[in-house]
């Protein structure tokens, strides 16, 4: 049975037993909670729609459970061939750095070496100036543009600097 069919059984037992209690209602009998649950059971399949309902919910975490474990098998496998196009980016950018060489054209492919700009590097928060900070509603915030600006600058900002920049290639595929 599948999870509409047992949805819309459990929907039409509700309603069988909504008109059920309605009529004890009228007769007086609605207010002994034995005579209820009794004529519930007794003249409904409310009780068993529900444990069907129950039995697929199970079933869905069950579902649910090894879905999850294959997600993380999955994001670990993907981790790990991220990493590799990563080692083999490196190795190509050092072959080039290696072989003085800023551009390689191949049939599937065009490599360049690119200079990156410097990219800050705090040192320590503490000790920039106040300059450098906005002040949210929340909690004061760095304002890493200003400060980026002010060393491209040459100024002297305590607390911060400019790393040398990096290399990297970049791969345009044809």
């Amino acid at each position: 049975m599948g999870m509409s069919d047992a949805s819309h059984i459990l929907h039409r037992q509700a309603e069988a037993a909504k008109r059920l209690l309605a009529g004890l209602k009228e007769s007086g009998d609605a207010d002994d909670q034995e005579i209820v649950e009794s004529a519930i059971e007794g003249e409904t399949s409310l009780l068993e729609a529900i444990d069907e309902a129950l039995a697929q919910i199970d079933e869905c975490e069950v579902l649910v459970t090894g879905l999850k474990a294959k997600e993380e098998a999955f994001a670990d496998r993907r981790k790990v061939i991220e990493q590799r196009a990563e080692r083999l980016r490196a190795s190509i950018e050092q072959a080039l750095i290696i072989t003085e060489q800023e551009k390689v054209t191949l049939p599937t492919a065009t490599i360049y070496l690119a200079k990156r700009k410097a990219n800050i590097v705090i040192d320590n928060e503490a000790d920039i100036p106040a300059t450098f900070w906005t002040i949210p509603k929340v909690e004061p915030k760095l304002d890493k543009k200003a400060l980026k600006e002010a060393l491209e600058a040459q100024e002297e900002v305590p607390g911060a600097h400019l790393d040398n920049g990096s290399i990297s290639i970049n791969i345009r595929r044809k």
